[in-house]
């Protein structure tokens, strides 16, 4: 029997883990997505790190993780909370795609023949696939609803990122009521998990959340850290800037941006590598640069408020030396 792979983007967070998990449930009980599941065999995978937020969910909802998946090359592959090459594990370009369900931009996937395609701009892919369970009268178990509860919590920082709609929090709040979850309390376990990195290297924080984009043939990156404790960040600043630099070399990257989301006080801090990211910054977002780094008031979405304006810079510049 053929094997259909669920997979999130690399690196993944909570949504894109959780959403797989749910959607991998959902496809085996319900009937009506025009794929023949009859053939497959339903396999949820992850590629990278699980950050320590995902850990702890998966624990807190005694959830086995996905398996460990390093090429998608020859397999036939359900895309999750993403549908960007850029986004995806290595091999995707070769693969079948049959499906992808996301809320984020499109990213120049192409397959040979239709698929199933879902997307929606909503704070999370949680909140897609819990719309589909209640739009096809598929039941929600309890785990399944705290499960994707905490992808909505994660993506939307409990309501506070300008990605959150209305529908995100109407949905929770069903989700919760389904679950029996109080959601300031998960919030806060969740929140507090994220921010630990006492046993975690720089080199491995600022890949936790990392992701690769392209505009006119540009290679960048931006990586993003959340937490309620962003001085632990800033006590180890030179080494998170020795970790970007190695990453930024590795990856063969032209431009690396880091940022810090500060989930309590709702800002960000971006980490300026080189004199390149600096000035497009300072074009881009127009605030000051102390010691390499610059407040971002009100900034906490890397899809809404970061790389929508650093794709335009790069769109319509033609040199960024």
């Amino acid at each position: 029997m053929k094997e259909l792979i669920i997979i999130g983007h690399k690196n993944p967070d909570t949504d894109s883990i959780v959403a797989s998990l749910v959607f991998g449930n959902f496809l085996k009980k319900n009937k009506l997505l025009p794929i023949p599941l009859s053939n497959f065999k339903i396999k949820v995978g992850y590629s990278g790190i699980l950050n320590k937020e995902v850990v702890f969910v998966l624990n807190y909802f005694k959830e086995k993780k996905p398996s460990l998946i390093k090429s998608l090359k020859g397999k036939n592959v359900f895309l999750i909370d993403h549908g960007d090459y850029e986004q995806s594990i290595e091999g995707v370009e070769e693969a079948n795609i049959v499906g992808v369900l996301d809320h984020h931009k499109l990213g120049g996937i192409k397959t040979q023949a239709p698929i199933f395609y879902r997307a929606e701009p909503l704070g999370s892919t949680s909140t897609i696939l819990a719309k589909m369970f209640f739009e096809n009268a598929t039941p929600l178990t309890k785990k399944e609803a705290g499960l994707l509860l905490t992808g909505i919590i994660s993506d939307t920082l409990k309501f506070t990122s300008p990605t959150t709609t209305k529908e995100d929090k109407d949905i929770a709040y069903v989700l919760a009521e389904i679950s029996k979850e109080d959601i300031t309390k998960l919030s806060k376990k969740m929140f507090e998990a994220k921010s630990d990195i006492s046993d975690i290297s720089p080199d491995k924080l600022v890949t936790m959340d990392y992701k690769e984009f392209k505009a006119k043939g540009i290679k960048f990156a931006i990586g993003v850290h959340e937490t309620v404790l962003p001085e632990k960040i800033f006590s180890i600043k030179g080494k998170i800037f020795q970790a970007l630099e190695r990453l930024k070399k590795k990856r063969k990257q032209k431009l690396m941006f880091f940022v810090v989301i500060d989930i309590l006080k709702k800002n960000g801090t971006l980490f300026l590598l080189s004199e390149k990211e600096t000035k497009i910054a300072k074009k881009v977002f127009g605030k000051q640069v102390k010691d390499n780094l610059m407040l971002l008031p009100g900034v906490v979405s890397r899809k809404k408020q970061i790389l929508p304006k650093i794709l335009k810079f790069l769109e319509e510049n033609e040199s960024i030396s």
